[in-house]
């Protein structure tokens, strides 16, 4: 299986707000920035890389806390976050860019593009839901796999409940391509902040109203933590949506043709 150690993947650290940031970049072209999800890291989009090197440089990053990225002094936000990615583009000499983000991801490729619109080209918001209540995001958080998984044991039940759930994220993938991602899950309980708490109280609708330049909405129809993503057309103006059959929680993972296919075309048109 495709990882980021394939040699001509540039890989590096910069220094950043709250600690070195990791980031790694390939291909030639337009830039596009890939933005993982919380409890993951940059390796989320290694399988993109034979499908768009050709046509974009792509460049991801950890999130501060996550893969190979700084642990930071106290829980961060969306803001935190957020500064982390633009100072990756900065540190790299980005002046314009398209940006994709994926499920948390999606919340701070959207801010960024709320805070720097003349940098950025199109956005794609993959796996993030439409508007909840207050309540409804409250029994989301209190609801997610992070919030209900087991302790740690010595005879390895939380492993394997782990390993479990993430075969059902990521359906019809081989077992080889399912290791990656539960390797990030489990690397991400060896640190001291859980991102999902302080990127789900973020209060995203200032953003979204602001959007004017185009957006693609993606959604997997196995991705069970997304609801009511259509509901997002009404509020972004130029936006669109497409639906990734049998795509799971780990959409780039288990469909990066599928995936390549639509980022390339909505890019590119």
């Amino acid at each position: 299986m495709l990882t980021t150690s394939e040699k001509s993947v540039k890989k590096g650290y910069i220094d950043g707000p709250h600690g070195k940031i990791h980031y790694w970049t390939v291909g030639q072209g337009e830039a596009l920035l890939l933005i993982h999800q919380s409890s993951s890291s940059g390796e989320e989009y290694a399988r993109l890389i034979p499908y768009l090197k050709d046509s974009f440089q792509l460049i991801a990053y950890d999130w501060p806390g996550h893969g190979n990225s700084d642990d930071p002094d106290f829980e961060l936000g969306v803001p935190e976050y957020t500064q982390s990615a633009i100072a990756v583009l900065d540190y790299l000499g980005v002046k314009k860019c398209s940006v994709l983000g994926h499920h948390g991801g999606a919340l701070l490729a959207m801010n960024i593009a709320h805070l720097q619109p003349e940098r950025i080209h199109k956005v794609i918001l993959s796996g993030t839901s439409g508007p909840k209540t207050k309540e409804e995001t409250e029994k989301f958080k209190n609801n997610l796999p992070v919030k209900t998984r087991k302790s740690m044991d010595k005879d390895g039940e939380a492993v394997l409940g782990t390993w479990k759930r993430y075969i059902d994220y990521i359906p019809h993938a081989k077992a080889e391509e399912i290791l990656s991602p539960f390797i990030n899950n489990l690397n991400s309980r060896l640190r001291p902040y859980d991102a999902h708490y302080g990127v789900l109280g973020w209060d995203r609708k200032p953003a979204l109203k602001s959007l004017k330049i185009p957006v693609l909405l993606i959604q997997g129809t196995l991705d069970m933590f997304v609801s009511r993503q259509e509901k997002l057309l009404d509020i972004i103006p130029n936006s669109q949506r497409l639906v990734v059959q049998d795509g799971g929680a780990f959409m780039f993972f288990g469909k990066p043709k599928e995936s390549a296919q639509a980022i390339k075309a909505f890019i590119k048109k």
